[in-house]
Parts: structure tokens; C-alpha cells; sequence
């Protein structure tokens, strides 16, 4: 396997991987150091915030990626403020890079608090808004869900054409990868669904029920994370052994 090959299966590996968490494409991002959490990317991509973990997902970090998951707010309204809120309120430090990672800015305590006070007013207003303004937000958040199901449907359909050429190619780390990805879609496919279900039952009112299925989602949350983890471990192996052999076959 030559340079090309690496690249192109560490690219596999990192959109499969990540593909929950981090977008494709970023326009900028904060980096924030926390105490509990340990660094955090804010990645803002076509205005979607999505937050990216540099921790192993276990512990403190996957139960926050849990709970932020099935957080009513980002559910109903696609908001992250009051998981920034409870993020940044562990920070000792935002840095603030542009779409090349370089640093621009940096943010200190004070400022850190403002922005804390921020999403909890965020969180507030959402709270305040009459009936006609959330319905609103909700049929937005549905659009978008369905919207996000077309391209995850399309991912996944490309994912098995590349695994029958991998198959071909006798690739197989690039089967495992693509294998992998087409599965992660459909798992996400499922957790768009019961996004939706969430959505649909606070336009009936139905808050326990609703409730029920944010627990859900948080509990698929945490299955998505640790199977991205369990890959990460497998795709590693598998690089390994192909460097092994090529090493043995070498003149």
C-alpha cells in the first residue's frame, strides 16, 4: 500500500469515525480547554454547531455526549446552548481558530462567563416563545432532519459501491472502513427518526412520551460512540498487519 493508499483509508477512517460529531466541511471552530471534559472543538459548519471530543468516549465525556445528544433544545430547535453553557462553564481557556486552525483569538475568564450567561438567555427565550414561534422551530428542525436522512442515505450508498471496489482491489482495510461507514449510516438514519418522533410528539403535547424518546436517543448515543471507538481500534490493527506484510515482502 503506497501513500495514496494511507491517505485515502485514513480519510475513510476519519469520516466514518467522526462523522457524528464533526461536519465534512468547517468554516471555523473555538477550542475549548476544560477542566472535566478535556478539549473540545466547537465546529461551526454553514451555521450547524457540532462539538468534537480529543477524549476517549467513556466516562464524563460519553455520558455528556449522551446527554447533549437528547437534549430537548438541540432536538426540538437544533440548539446547543445549554450544552455550551454547561461546556464552557468547565473552560479554563477558548481558544478561537480560523478554517486553516490557526489561532485569531483567545478568551479569558471574564469573557468565558458572558458567553455562559448568553446561552442560558438563549435557553430562556426559547423557553418565553409563544406556541406559534416553536411550531415554527420544530417544522424547521423536521425539514432539516428529513433533509439530513436524504444525505445519509446517499453516504450509505456510496459507501457500498466503494466496498465492492475494495472487494475487488482484495483491499481489505478499505472494505472494513467502508463496511463500517454504510452501517454508521444507517444507525444514524434510525436516530434521525426518533429525532423526529421527539419532534412530533411536543407538537402533540405529548411530554412524557417525547421524553421517553430523548432517553432513547441519548442510550443510541452512547452505542454510536462506542462502536466508533471499537472501529478505531480495529482499523488501527488492520493498518498494522498491512504494514507488517508489506514490510515481508519487501526485497
Amino acid at each position: 500500500m503506497g501513500k495514496k493508499g494511507f491517505m485515502k483509508l485514513a480519510a475513510a477512517a476519519a469520516v466514518a469515525a467522526v462523522c457524528f460529531w464533526l461536519p465534512i466541511k468547517a468554516d471555523a471552530a473555538e477550542l475549548i480547554h476544560s477542566d472535566e471534559y478535556g478539549d473540545v472543538y466547537v465546529v461551526d459548519s454553514e451555521g450547524r454547531e457540532s462539538l468534537v471530543f480529543m477524549e476517549d468516549a467513556s466516562g464524563k465525556v460519553l455520558q455528556f455526549m449522551m446527554e447533549s445528544a437528547g437534549d430537548p433544545y438541540f432536538v426540538r430547535y437544533n440548539v446547543m446552548d445549554a450544552s455550551l453553557a454547561k461546556l464552557k462553564a468547565t473552560a479554563s481557556a477558548i481558544l478561537v481558530l480560523d478554517d486553516n486552525g490557526d489561532l485569531i483569538a483567545s478568551k479569558g475568564a471574564a469573557e468565558i462567563q458572558q458567553e455562559v450567561a448568553a446561552h442560558l438567555a438563549m435557553i430562556n427565550a426559547l423557553d418565553a416563545m409563544d406556541p406559534q414561534q416553536q411550531i415554527f422551530l420544530e417544522n424547521q428542525q423536521l425539514v432539516s432532519l428529513a433533509a439530513l436522512k436524504q444525505e445519509l442515505q446517499l453516504q450509505k450508498q456510496d459507501s457500498l459501491l466503494k466496498m465492492q471496489q475494495a472487494e475487488a482491489n482484495g483491499s481489505t482495510e478499505e472494505v472494513v472502513a467502508c463496511q463500517f461507514a454504510a452501517a454508521m449510516c444507517d444507525q444514524l438514519i434510525t436516530l434521525s427518526t426518533s429525532k423526529e418522533q421527539a419532534v412530533l410528539l411536543y407538537q402533540q403535547q405529548s411530554i412524557p412520551e417525547a421524553q421517553q424518546v430523548l432517553e432513547s436517543i441519548k442510550q443510541q448515543t452512547g452505542i454510536i460512540q462506542r462502536e466508533m471507538e471499537d472501529f478505531a481500534v480495529q482499523f488501527k490493527q488492520l493498518l498494522v498487519q498491512e504494514i507488517v506484510n508489506e514490510l515481508m515482502n519487501l526485497p
